[in-house]
């Protein structure tokens, strides 16, 4: 039964029921440390990549104010803890509601979810791989004869292989090249380095049969494509999809770009391409395509 004892409480079988309060400025203010702290974050990672404004010196001097303004406000926040709710409970409170959300389908956080699934998936499935790897005995019966005559097939069929994949590697640069001086873009000059990092990543698309992409951190990054079950693919192709979608096609007609690679791997059932750049050459603020404040992409988009 509840009802009022003498004090105005609420009492329920003889226990006294108190109702949370929660103060909407120790909210705000919990909200503001959280957000905070992920933007700390975040600036580190461009700042440490060469990509936070654009500039080291400034991106350093921002980011020395961003830890300044965090302890102030951290101070602050302390200073109201007798306040409902605690820092930590808001932040308990967000995680499940973007645990919720993820699993919800809600997007873009879904998305994060699944590759952050899949990347955990193919790392344990790599190890269970490697784990189980085990030394064959060659044929004994095959002759010299024969083994010396399987092997110059396997080298010239290798070779047919990898000559068509650097043809197409420099069609495709050729392609955005002439989209670019349409739009009265800078042309692209290729990078040896850079295609170091772009065929590695593409072998390693290749292997697993999955589009993925470079870590956040690196001072390089890509647009990446795969082609399953066909190995008869071309630069048209692989240029088309890109531009079909609006933010590889960003990082194809980005002003601020000077260099670029091309890795292409022809495998046993289909063909992947990467699409590699430095990250230090981009602006985040200003090749994006709607960095413009509005909808509608720039005149150079188009």
């Amino acid at each position: 039964m509840i009802k009022r004892n003498r004090q105005g409480k609420l009492q329920v079988s003889g226990f006294h029921v108190r109702f949370l309060k929660i103060d909407f400025y120790k909210l705000f203010l919990n909200l503001l440390v959280l957000a905070l702290f992920g933007f700390i974050i975040w600036s580190a990672v461009k700042l440490f990549s060469g990509g936070f404004l654009n500039s080291p010196l400034v991106g350093s001097l921002v980011f020395f104010v961003e830890i300044v303004a965090f302890v102030l406000l951290c101070r602050h926040t302390r200073a109201n803890k007798w306040r409902p709710p605690s820092i930590v409970m808001t932040a308990l409170v967000i995680i499940a509601m973007l645990a919720i959300m993820a699993f919800a389908g809600v997007q873009p956080i879904s998305n994060y979810k699944d590759k952050l699934v899949s990347n955990i998936s193919e790392f344990l499935k790599s190890n269970n791989n490697q784990s189980e790897i085990t030394s064959t005995i060659p044929n004994t019966e095959n002759t010299q004869e024969d083994t010396q005559y399987e092997s110059k097939n396997i080298n010239q069929s290798n070779t047919d292989i990898d000559g068509r994949a650097a043809k197409i590697e420099q069609e495709v640069l050729a392609l955005v090249n002439g989209i670019r001086a349409d739009r009265k873009t800078p042309v692209l000059v290729w990078d040896d380095n850079l295609y170091i990092h772009s065929k590695n990543h593409t072998r390693e698309m290749a292997e697993i049969k999955q589009l993925f992409h470079t870590d956040v951190g690196m001072p390089y990054a890509e647009n990446c494509w795969g082609g399953e079950g066909s190995t008869n693919w071309d630069a048209n192709t692989i240029v088309n999809s890109w531009m079909n979608s609006d933010f590889h096609r960003t990082w194809l007609l980005c002003p601020n770009l000077k260099h670029v690679a091309v890795g292409v791997v022809i495998s046993n059932t289909g063909m992947y391409a990467s699409w590699t750049f430095w990250v230090s050459e981009t602006n985040y603020y200003t090749d994006w395509w709607y960095s413009n404040g509005t909808n509608k992409p720039p005149s150079w988009w188009y």
